[in-house]
């Protein structure tokens, strides 16, 4: 074969691979490559807990509603003791201030009404023998054209407004002490209402954390890895159960970064499988990557070929025949 011959065939090879390059990049504005994925369901906690029992093995079904696991968290118990202690206490001295509260308003209230009925009482003896006197006066037919004509206040109501002045001076600190006493039954101002308020707001959180101690599957699905068993301690965050559904729940897939912007959140996609054309579906573009990033190789059309791209969420019925981990085409409907 001639140097000429090597050197023709060489750039029909260039030529053929550039072809087949853009061909493979065109088809990027209409479809692209995915996986089928599922959300696993992870079991763990914030604080260190101690396994008390798990329901299930790895491997398992389980139905929407199973338990899977119980644990305990040893102070979340003893501070649930303690509030539930601290309420019965306030609760009490509450009933006792304010029986002591009610007694020491009776008694403030019965001694006015004491002050005021023995104010009255003198205030009507002199009133009674200020209408004696004044009936005799009349008799006296000489005195009774001063009587008549004087305009200053006589001794009997000056006496009367006397003793009224003693019993508002007597009366006014005991009021003062009642609107004291009543103002500290005022829910919004007794301070063992606010104590109160505050431990059953906290009580409320704990007993919520303690329901959360018992966990059940959020739906149907099998049991993947558990990692501990009974009685073991297991730190913070650590998982602990792993439930995974029975069918995927979402397809990852890459765009080219050339036609990204051709695929927008909120549209539909047309989902199929590439080993089984009869596995058909429509999706929903739920999340678009914000940066470009590097297809992961099973993505790639041609395994020689680096490409880049974002990537791509795509929400999928949750019944449909797909497997996990089955690769699929994905193609913008219109």
């Amino acid at each position: 074969m001639s140097k000429f011959t090597y050197i023709l065939t060489f750039w029909i090879i260039i030529i053929g691979c550039l072809i087949y390059v853009n061909f493979n990049l065109s088809n990027f504005n209409n479809s692209f490559y995915g996986i089928a994925e599922n959300n696993d369901f992870v079991v763990s906690y914030g604080g260190l807990v101690e396994i008390k029992e798990i329901h299930v093995v790895s491997g398992q079904n389980v139905t929407k509603g199973d338990t899977l696991i119980e644990v305990i968290r040893p102070e979340l118990d003893q501070r649930i003791r303690e509030i539930s202690d601290q309420l019965v206490t306030l609760r009490s001295q509450k009933i006792a201030n304010e029986m002591n509260n009610q007694s020491l308003i009776s008694q403030l209230e019965a001694e006015i009404k004491a002050k005021r009925a023995e104010i009255e009482s003198q205030i009507r003896q002199i009133e009674m023998q200020y209408d004696i006197n004044k009936s005799l006066t009349n008799e006296l037919k000489s005195l009774k054209f001063a009587a008549d004509s004087s305009t200053t206040l006589n001794p009997t109501e000056a006496r009367i407004n006397s003793l009224n002045k003693d019993l508002e001076l007597l009366t006014s600190p005991l009021k003062l002490r009642i609107e004291q006493l009543k103002a500290q039954s005022n829910p919004q101002k007794n301070p063992h209402n606010i104590q109160i308020q505050n431990l059953e707001n906290e009580l409320n959180k704990l007993k919520q954390e303690k329901k959360k101690l018992i966990v059940f599957a959020q739906a149907d699905g099998v049991i993947g890895t558990v990692g501990f068993k009974s009685g073991e301690i297991v730190s913070p965050y650590t998982p602990i159960l792993i439930l995974n559904s029975q069918t995927p729940s979402y397809i990852t897939g890459f765009i080219h970064e050339n036609s990204y912007q051709n695929i927008q959140i909120a549209d539909q996609v047309q989902v199929q499988s590439l080993a089984d054309n009869s596995k058909k579906l429509t999706g929903e573009v739920v999340g678009v990557g914000s940066n470009i990033a590097e297809y992961p190789e099973r993505l790639r059309k041609n395994m020689e070929v680096r490409l880049w791209g974002r990537e791509i969420q795509v929400k999928i019925p949750k019944q449909n025949q797909l497997l996990l981990g089955e690769k699929v085409i994905l193609k913008k409907t219109h």
